[in-house]
């Protein structure tokens, strides 16, 4: 599905039907913004003769590479990122969102830009969204929005590690309220698992966002445009940085988990001392008295009998009392 936006500055910005007239249009004061939501070879070709396109660049929009690429076509330049899709928790575990990864191919020309992805890409229609009247977005250079638009693309990295810091948080309180279980350690697993991804997602990106800063595509770009650039470089490495503070976090949350695990063995020792010494001594005992010799006392009878079970007993009370008191069961 394609949809066009024009933005005028001095008029109004509206949704247009993608024909011919909308390029001849085109002066600084407008900016057409075309988002194509899937790979259909059918409308990649009719943006391909429409805006003249290198055939290169048709190939690259219908097959993604695997890694983002930045390449300069002359009368436009083009690259691609890795945007985050929510999907859906195949466990039905709400608490955490699922995040897919979707390519995102920019294509910026001289008025106007076109996005290509295929799926669902929340920080775009945000960014539509945001527009509650008529904005000055048509004196923005091409360019310029397309740093805006990739600020929006990393906001939603920065949303992702939110989300993974605050899920590891009630995770944390989850280890110190209760015992370690195992189905903690899955967690722990899990959110390493999600950070490791960020980590992989950003890094492959790392060309595209130092390369849009380099002297020579800042030839390309107005003067303020590359400024912008200069300013995503930045915050690309806030977000890097992000992801390894989130990395930081897991691991602590694991070291918690052992240290929790640790705890419960060593209170699961102390139990089982404890119950081996009281069992000794009722042996001792016990084997005392069934000694082959007499004494005064073995003749007892049952009354003998009963005041060494009470003595036992007492005796394992206030053992357990004095136990329970130093904690150690």
């Amino acid at each position: 599905m394609i949809q066009a936006f024009l933005y005028n500055a001095d008029g109004h910005d509206q949704e247009v039907e993608l024909d011919q007239q909308c390029l001849v249009g085109l002066d600084e004061r407008t900016l057409l913004w075309v988002d194509a939501d899937g790979r259909d070879r059918g409308e990649v070709e009719h943006l391909a003769r429409l805006f003249d396109l290198d055939r290169g660049s048709g190939r690259e929009l219908l097959n993604p590479q695997e890694a983002p690429y930045l390449d300069n076509y002359g009368e436009y330049f083009q690259f691609d990122v890795i945007g985050l899709s929510p999907g859906e928790n195949g466990n039905g575990d709400r608490a955490l969102t699922k995040w897919l990864p979707v390519h995102l191919d920019f294509l910026v020309g001289r008025r106007w830009i076109i996005t290509v992805h295929d799926g669902e890409l929340p920080f775009l229609q945000a960014f539509r969204d945001q527009g509650k009247g008529e904005t000055v977005i048509g004196a923005l250079s091409p360019p310029a929005l397309a740093a805006s638009l990739l600020d929006w693309h990393l906001s939603a990295y920065f949303e992702a590690v939110s989300e993974l810091e605050e899920f590891l948080d009630r995770l944390d309180e989850a280890m110190l309220a209760h015992s370690a279980r195992r189905s903690l350690l899955a967690g722990v697993v899990g959110m390493r698992r999600k950070v490791s991804q960020l980590r992989h997602f950003l890094n492959q990106q790392r060309p595209v966002f130092y390369g849009l800063s380099r002297p020579d595509f800042a030839q390309i770009f107005e003067a303020d445009a590359a400024a912008h650039y200069q300013s995503l470089e930045r915050r690309f490495e806030r977000a890097v940085d992000a992801v390894d503070h989130a990395r930081e976090l897991v691991n602590g949350s694991f070291e918690l988990f052992t240290t929790r695990t640790a705890e419960a063995t060593n209170d699961l020792v102390r139990r089982l001392t404890f119950v081996t010494v009281m069992l000794g001594v009722i042996g001792a005992v016990a084997g005392v008295f069934g000694m082959n010799f007499e004494t005064p006392y073995t003749r007892t009878g049952v009354i003998g009998f009963w005041v060494v079970i009470g003595a036992l007993c007492a005796f394992i009370g206030i053992a357990a009392g004095l136990a329970r008191r130093k904690g150690w069961i």
